[in-house]
């Protein structure tokens, strides 16, 4: 049995992490910013060093699953990197992110550059001692029953009324992956580590499931999974119309006034951006490395995420 810290334990991916490590025989803890309330739930805040530190008593491998804001990343991740350093904790996996591919040239954005430094973080950790291995996994868009975004919002905009097909603004690739695919993935990562590697032998694994779809075909399956008509063609006046009517009822929450929120659920730019991204990505490093791939089908996951089934892999 290893004695597995998962940062950001309590959340949505590493709240489906932990839980799949312990049903694989793992004495998985959940890390958390919280005060912990339970004897399998550690207090862990990444902006609290000599919290970390206290965390990691016990520890042989971390899962590095917390995230928070963009700026704060790097930073945190350093802090972590450093406390195992100090525990003598050599074995780690960290959640990257596609976004880490940018369009194909570079990262995209602000939370791309984030994950990348921290990738680099990790690299230089792992060359800094000669028993530390890392595995970097980068997920795609990871969706499932709890996801805020993914599901809940999605569902919300459909259902009321201001989401769509949007035409050529949403033919790129929509790269899914259920959670509870990515939590056996990560299972079998502790699996990998625990056996031996050899350091600086893991290339970055990107991650995503067995369809491929565009994000059109995604928000039509959602519609369809949800009961809800076939979503209507957006084309681009009414997606420019939407936006002026986003920013103005944007500006109308913030201060207070009432109403607007129907509005302001259009899609924002950085949405559209992401929505028209036609990156291509090879998940075959991750499946050779790791002996499985992802396997929930859209139709399955999106079943449930809705509370039809149960799509958890099988031990």
């Amino acid at each position: 049995m290893t004695r597995v810290l998962v940062t950001g334990g309590t959340g949505f991916i590493g709240a489906r992490v932990t839980d799949a490590l312990r049903r694989a025989g793992h004495d998985a803890h959940a890390g958390t910013r919280r005060a912990a309330p339970q004897a399998d739930v550690i207090a862990c805040d990444l902006d609290r060093p000599a919290e970390i530190g206290a965390a990691l008593a016990g520890i042989e491998i971390v899962v590095h699953c917390a995230y928070g804001e963009e700026s704060a990343m790097p930073r945190q991740c350093a802090a972590l990197l450093s406390a195992m350093a100090t525990a003598g904790v050599a074995r780690l996996v960290y959640f990257s992110s596609i976004a880490v591919h940018g369009d194909g040239e570079g990262p995209l954005d602000s939370y791309g550059r984030a994950k990348l430094d921290c990738e680099t973080l990790v690299r230089d950790w792992e060359k800094a001692g000669g028993e530390r291995r890392a595995v970097v996994l980068r997920p795609g868009i990871v969706y499932g029953a709890g996801s805020r975004f993914w599901i809940d919002k999605m569902a919300e905009r459909i259902c009321m009324g201001i989401w769509g097909d949007f035409g050529p603004a949403g033919d790129g690739w929509a790269h899914l992956v259920h959670v509870d695919d990515i939590a056996a993935l990560t299972v079998a990562a502790v699996d990998r580590l625990q056996d031996g590697v050899s350091a600086g032998k893991i290339p970055p694994l990107d991650i995503v499931g067995p369809d491929r779809p565009d994000w059109n075909a995604y928000f039509q399956a959602l519609a369809a999974a949800l009961g809800a008509p076939g979503l209507p063609i957006i084309g681009p006046t009414r997606l420019r119309w939407w936006a002026v009517r986003r920013l103005a009822a944007k500006i109308w929450r913030r201060i207070g006034l009432p109403g607007g929120h129907r509005a302001a659920l259009a899609p924002a730019p950085g949405e559209l951006a992401l929505f028209r991204r036609r990156l291509t990505l090879d998940a075959g490093a991750a499946t050779a490395f790791l002996g499985l791939a992802p396997k929930i089908t859209l139709k399955e996951g999106l079943a449930g995420s809705l509370g039809l089934q149960d799509t958890r892999p099988e031990p």
